[in-house]
């Protein structure tokens, strides 16, 4: 049979699913960008100069300044797949449905795409420091740091995002008098998995895809609309196969993700 682990006298028609991390840093993106897209399509983001400011109070004239643009490319070129088959005969001994086994293999996508994100945050970002942190003091004191960063580079004190790894996580837990809940922190539905709290203007997120060297204490703050996402579900197909008694369900996922202002997401991925 295809399925060799469901071999059991008894088949139970419940699956039981993995645990795996659902997005909680995509949510939080920038995906104004998102359209018609396809694998290897390139979305151009442009930026304006800031025309300057001139002091019209002495001469009475001003100066025209020509504005420039700066362009950056989102290339969407990731494109990862799932495909399944069951067997008629596998079906009947399951007694149910495969649904959970196609659930599962879709969290499975959002993991993948949410773990290229984080590793563009990491590649692309701006250290805000490597010291190793190894106490509630030292994570707190990290998490300061970012955001004096990201104060000094102008960045918005709105929808600014902490995502810390579980063990950054849990030193920050024992300082839990500065973290203010969840509620309190407005965190909507979408963004409640994984959601610590606030702290520092920051909505905390703990996230088991931000992992760093020998498992040391890593956190990224980052504005959200300062990183780019484009994705989606290209294709989602279920049919019958040509020679077999057997079905089959596939999936595609294409996307892409650039953080578009480096400035705008302070790292600290401890070297030691």
């Amino acid at each position: 049979m295809a399925i060799s682990n469901f071999i059991p006298t008894l088949w139970s028609s419940a699956i039981l699913e993995n645990f795996k991390a659902s997005q909680a840093i995509i949510p939080t993106l920038n995906k104004q960008y998102e359209g018609e897209i396809a694998a290897g399509n390139i979305v151009k983001v442009t930026g304006i100069t800031t025309p300057a400011i001139q002091d019209y109070s002495t001469a009475r004239t001003l100066t025209i300044d020509a504005l420039a643009d700066s362009t950056q490319s989102l290339a969407i070129n990731q494109e990862k797949a799932f495909s399944f088959k069951v067997d008629d005969i596998d079906r009947v001994q399951a007694a149910g449905s495969f649904e959970p086994v196609t659930a599962d293999a879709g969290r499975a996508l959002a993991e993948d795409s949410e773990s290229y994100v984080i590793a563009q945050m990491k590649a692309n970002g701006t250290s805000a420091g490597t010291t190793a942190i190894t106490t509630s003091a030292h994570a707190f004191a990290a998490v300061v740091a970012i955001r004096q960063a990201l104060g000094k580079a102008k960045v918005p004190a709105s929808q600014r995002y902490l995502a810390v790894s579980p063990e950054f996580a849990s030193l920050l837990l024992a300082e839990g008098s500065k973290l203010t809940s969840a509620n309190t922190a407005g965190s909507d539905g979408e963004l409640r998995n994984g959601v610590l709290g606030n702290l520092l203007g920051f909505t905390v997120i703990e996230h088991s895809l931000l992992t760093h060297t020998s498992n040391r204490p890593a956190a990224i703050g980052y504005h959200g609309p300062s990183v780019g996402y484009v994705g989606q579900i290209a294709k989602t197909e279920a049919g019958r196969m040509e020679l077999a008694f057997a079905d089959y369900v596939r999936s595609l996922n294409v996307y892409g993700a650039k953080v578009l202002r480096a400035t705008a997401v302070q790292t600290w991925l401890p070297a030691a």
